[in-house]
């Protein structure tokens, strides 16, 4: 399976710069899953991989060939869009045979039905194929739009958020899916998706993109872990990041971070304290998961950010404790069955390995 290399690529649509200098490699086997918003520029970069859309500037490479003015059948790539795309006339069957048949590759038909049992056995439809599309169900059409795409049997395939249209439940079943499927093959795939946890889930390396530009690259522990700026950590997690503005202060030696009213004091961790530098006097951004703060009712165990209860919500297995501090709302994971009262009094426990230091003009993490 190939590889795919992105050297400062670009894609304009007239004035508009939908995609600025973008550029990272997918290795062989690998899954790399673009994240971000609509109008990030995720599926056109997925077309300029594919042949569909033209590269305005940079190159592309599969395989170590470059492919820029390539036509999209001469790429070796196969692509599942985010609308089926079924063909209504055609089974199920027929369907899935549909590329086998393409005057540019011509199968055997001994083989094409070879494949067509292999990948819809794989995918669980193989007592559909005598279906038409209209017979099936929004997750079946799902299944076989992604068949259509896997009995190619390509060097790279390309997903252009497949999973956007069908509801939780099959979302959730499909997501495993591609994720067995993409291991069983070691296929090199390029994912693009709007949602966190499908890029959490699939990604062997995730690509954040903003803006038509990338923010960040790394596997799923480190844009979690460790974002490079504030639109990564906000994209990534529901209940979202905890931010507060705040000025590092010295007190007698002793550095710690104020909020603006004055409210929520917080020591500055030790490892924080070795890289932020020279910052005294200075507005800087914190920020930290809700899984690393802890709420609790005794205020013997230190340092603690002392608050009341605003709003606490129960979800499924996980509770979600809202706490004002002052002009602050700092966010907890707890157990579901916490037992709290609007503006009760608690205290809060950050976690200090857990801290990041952003800047508040570029956003960009400083520390750690």
């Amino acid at each position: 399976m190939g590889e795919v290399v992105l050297r400062d690529v670009r894609k304009r649509y007239g004035d508009f710069e939908a995609v600025r200098g973008v550029g990272f490699n997918v290795g062989e086997g690998e899954c790399v899953v673009i994240l971000g918003p609509s109008g990030a520029g995720k599926t056109s970069i997925l077309k300029m991989v594919a042949g569909l859309e033209e590269v305005t500037a940079g190159e592309i490479y599969i395989d170590g060939r470059l492919v820029n003015n390539l036509e999209p059948h001469e790429r070796d790539v196969a692509m599942t869009f985010e609308t089926y795309a079924l063909y209504p006339q055609f089974s199920v069957y027929d369907n899935l045979a549909f590329p086998l048949r393409a005057p540019r590759h011509k199968v055997p038909e001994v083989e094409i039905a070879e494949r067509v049992a292999r990948v819809s056995g794989m995918l669980g439809i193989g007592g559909l194929l005598d279906r038409l599309p209209a017979q099936l169900s929004q997750g079946q059409k799902q299944r076989v739009g992604l068949g259509r795409t896997l009995v190619r049997e390509p060097s790279v395939f390309l997903f252009d958020e497949p999973l956007a249209h069908v509801d939780a439940k099959i979302r959730n079943r499909m997501r495993m899916e591609i994720k067995g499927i993409q291991q069983q093959l070691g296929c090199t795939s390029v994912f693009v998706t709007h949602d966190y946890v499908e890029a959490l889930a699939l990604g062997s390396r995730i690509a954040v993109l903003n803006k038509g530009e990338l923010q960040q690259i790394g596997t799923p522990r480190d844009v979690f872990e460790s974002p490079a700026n504030e639109f990564v950590a906000r994209i990534v997690g529901d209940p979202p990041f905890n931010f507060m503005l705040c000025t590092l202060v010295s007190d007698g030696g002793a550095r710690t971070f104020v909020t603006e009213d004055g409210l929520c004091k917080i020591p500055v961790p030790m490892e924080v304290e070795r890289k932020i530098g020279d910052r005294t006097g200075q507005h800087l951004k914190l920020g930290i998961r809700p899984m690393y703060v802890t709420p609790t009712f005794s205020a013997q165990e230190g340092p603690l950010v002392r608050g009341s209860v605003y709003v606490f919500e129960r979800r499924e297995t996980r509770g979600i404790l809202t706490v004002r501090v002052g002009e602050t709302r700092l966010t907890a994971m707890t157990d579901p069955d916490l037992k709290v009262q609007i503006d009760q009094a608690i205290c809060l426990r950050l976690d200090p390995d857990r801290i990041r230091v952003f800047d508040p003009e570029s956003t960009q993490v400083i520390a750690p």
